[in-house]
C-alpha cells in the first residue's frame, strides 16, 4: 500500500516538473493505438470538446485530445481517488476538463449530457454499455466520433447482456467474460442512426463515424466481417478463444437486438 501511494505521489511530481510527461505516461489500451487514431481524427472535428465515460488517470481514449487543448469531460461511477487524482493532474496541466464521479444509468445520463453536443463521445462501463449508448443517441446527442467497447465473446451474434442498473460483471458471471455487447449489436444500432464502422483495435474498441462526417473525410466503412477481431488480451489472459469464451457464457441471458 505505501508503495503504490509513493508511485503515486512520484507520478505527480514528475508532471509537476513538466506537463508533457503526463502525455507521454497516459496512454489508450493496446499500446496507445486509440489514443493515436483519434488524435489523427481530431485535426478534422469542428466541436472541439469530448466526453469520456469510464475511465483511468492513467488509461482512456481522449487523452490525445487534452492534449490538442479539447475541452471536455471525464466521468467515472466508483474509484474516488481515481476521481481525486485526474483532478490535480488536470490542474497541474492547465486543462479545461471537468472530472465527475457519477454512475450513468439509463435514466440519468441525459441529465449527465445534457444538451449539450459533443465532437467525441467515448464509453467503457463494462455492462449497461448497449443501453446507455442507445439512451444517447436517442436523446439526440450525435457526436462526429462514437467509440463503445465491444465484448468480442459475443462472436457475430447480435446480443447483449440485458439492462442491469447496478450491473457487475463478476457478479454476473465469476469469468468477467459476461458483459456489454456484441459489434454486430453495436452495428446495427448505429446504422439506425447513420453512423458508420471505420476501426477496431485490439478485438475491444470500435469507432464509429456520424455520415456527415465521414462523407467529408474520405474514410472507409468497414462490414462486421472486416471489423471483427477477437479479443488479443482477452485471449491471452484467459488462455482461450472468443468461440471457447461463449461456450462458457451461453446459458446466461442475452436479448437480441
Amino acid at each position: 500500500m505505501l508503495f503504490k501511494s509513493l508511485k503515486k505521489i512520484i507520478f505527480l511530481s514528475r508532471i509537476l516538473l513538466d506537463r508533457k510527461y503526463f502525455y507521454k505516461f497516459c496512454k489508450s489500451q493496446n499500446h496507445n493505438k486509440e489514443n493515436i487514431f483519434l488524435k489523427k481524427l481530431s485535426k478534422k472535428i469542428k466541436n472541439k470538446s469530448f466526453i469520456e465515460i469510464g475511465f483511468h488517470y492513467l488509461e482512456f481514449n481522449s487523452v490525445g485530445l487534452i492534449e490538442k487543448g479539447f475541452s471536455g469531460l471525464l466521468v467515472d461511477g466508483g474509484r474516488k481517488l481515481n476521481i481525486l487524482i485526474m483532478k490535480i493532474i488536470l490542474f497541474m496541466i492547465n486543462k479545461k476538463v471537468n472530472v465527475k464521479n457519477f454512475f450513468v444509468t439509463k435514466t440519468n445520463v441525459k441529465y449527465l449530457l445534457k444538451k449539450r453536443k459533443y465532437g467525441c463521445i467515448s464509453l467503457d462501463i463494462d455492462g449497461n454499455d448497449y443501453w446507455i449508448t442507445k439512451k444517447i443517441l436517442e436523446n439526440g446527442n450525435f457526436p462526429d466520433i462514437f467509440i463503445v467497447e465491444y465484448n468480442a465473446s459475443f462472436l457475430n451474434f447480435p446480443i447483449t447482456v440485458p439492462y442491469k442498473e447496478n450491473f457487475d460483471r463478476f457478479e454476473m458471471h465469476k469469468s468477467g467474460l459476461y458483459h456489454g455487447a456484441s459489434l454486430m449489436a453495436f452495428i446495427k444500432l448505429f446504422k439506425k442512426y447513420n453512423y458508420k464502422l471505420i476501426k477496431t483495435v485490439g478485438g475491444v474498441n470500435a469507432f464509429f463515424i456520424n455520415s456527415n462526417f465521414f462523407n467529408k473525410n474520405n474514410l472507409k466503412e468497414l462490414s462486421f466481417k472486416q471489423g471483427y477481431k477477437e479479443g488479443f488480451l482477452r485471449n491471452k489472459w484467459s488462455n482461450s478463444n472468443a468461440k471457447h469464451q461463449y461456450n462458457q457464457i451461453k446459458n446466461l441471458p442475452f436479448d437480441k437486438v
